[in-house]
């Protein structure tokens, strides 16, 4: 069967969403609705579901729309009935930097729009595993579901049937979310990129812990997802996993240290994962810096289900098997010092 090609296969960078968004915008004008009150619908829908996650009442219409881009550097600006300014900070992939967000915010704020006419988006059409500096500067984050939600209900849908450019938009989208949800249908060893981007966030709502991004090294880089630190200031130890290799990792901070310590950790998690049936090996090379591999699960830690798809409850209950491998081990650790404290003592 043969593909219909798609304008947004090429038209990827964050300037082709920028125009995107801001033509779905300008839709919203209640002077657009005698042009076609399809596209009207859809993007009042889109305008309406912004001011719904900024738990705000939207307007009874929109009766004016002006759309500026980078004025004061902000990828778009929306200006709504001449007195509420939305923010929006767009992302297709990248994240945050430096002090961009709040930056935005004081510009805005010159333009004499009072603090609660502002509302500020970030809006985030691949994905990211942590999005804390961006709501500590109140920025809302609006993921691809969100938009996927506006662009595939009633609205959208008769909207793409009247628009090539919003049907191939909305497609290329679908695509993504497909992909990225892959994980569930998909037998490990088929994984995709996007695939273990969706499996990622999974374990961190599963975990309520962890995160995730890309690690460069010299083989060519990781998807990595860490997370269950245990220790102090000195020696960490942790969990991570780098697509098909679960580790367990120490941090140490004195380079003096690190032999030793990454002996004592070896040996110390080697015997305790064989007390919770976790089978793991020795490294095939030790380091020798800040961040060192001191075991590797040797065992697929993505357990299936008979049909070959991940069985997310048995992999979870994995999981939570190594985490318990650290707690114990800190805790005979903890132990041991205090007994030595003691026979000093005495």
């Amino acid at each position: 069967m043969t593909i219909r090609p798609n304008l947004f296969w090429y038209a990827t960078s964050e300037l082709s969403q920028d125009a995107m968004l801001c033509w779905l915008l300008s839709w919203a004008d209640k002077k657009q609705k005698s042009e076609d009150n399809i596209l009207h619908a859809v993007g009042t829908a889109f305008i309406d579901s912004i001011y719904e996650k900024a738990s705000q009442r939207p307007p009874s219409s929109y009766e004016s729309i002006e759309i500026r881009q980078q004025d004061g550097g902000i990828d778009i600006l929306c200006i709504v009935n001449g007195d509420t300014a939305i923010i929006i900070e767009d992302k297709v992939g990248t994240k945050q930097h430096s002090e961009q967000l709040p930056r935005y915010k004081e510009h805005v704020s010159k333009l004499k729009f009072p603090a609660d006419k502002i509302l500020s988006v970030y809006l985030q059409t691949r994905d990211q595993s942590d999005y804390r500096e961006v709501e500590k500067h109140g920025y809302m984050v609006y993921e691809r579901q969100t938009l996927l939600e506006v662009l595939e209900s009633a609205a959208g849908i008769a909207a793409c049937e009247k628009s090539d450019i919003l049907s191939s938009y909305t497609g290329y989208l679908r695509k993504i979310e497909d992909d990225v949800q892959s994980f569930r249908r998909l037998p490990p060893k088929d994984w995709s990129w996007d695939a273990w981007k969706g499996f990622y966030t999974e374990l961190q709502k599963s975990l309520e812990d962890g995160t995730w991004d890309y690690v460069a090294n010299p083989s060519g880089g990781f998807l990595g997802f860490w997370w269950h630190f245990e220790g102090d200031d000195q020696c960490e130890q942790y969990l991570q996993l780098e697509q098909e290799k679960f580790c367990f990792k120490i941090w140490v901070k004195d380079p003096e240290k690190r032999r030793e310590l990454r002996e004592f950790w070896h040996n110390k998690i080697v015997n305790e994962c064989s007390r919770h049936d976790i089978k793991v090996k020795r490294p095939d090379r030790f380091g020798n810096g800040n961040y060192m591999t001191v075991a590797i699960m040797d065992q697929e830690f993505r357990i299936v289900d008979e049909s070959q798809r991940l069985d997310l409850k048995k992999t979870i209950e994995l999981f939570r098997r190594a985490e318990a491998v650290l707690v114990a081990v800190k805790a005979q650790q903890a132990l041991g010092a205090d007994l030595a404290s003691s026979a000093a003592q005495a």
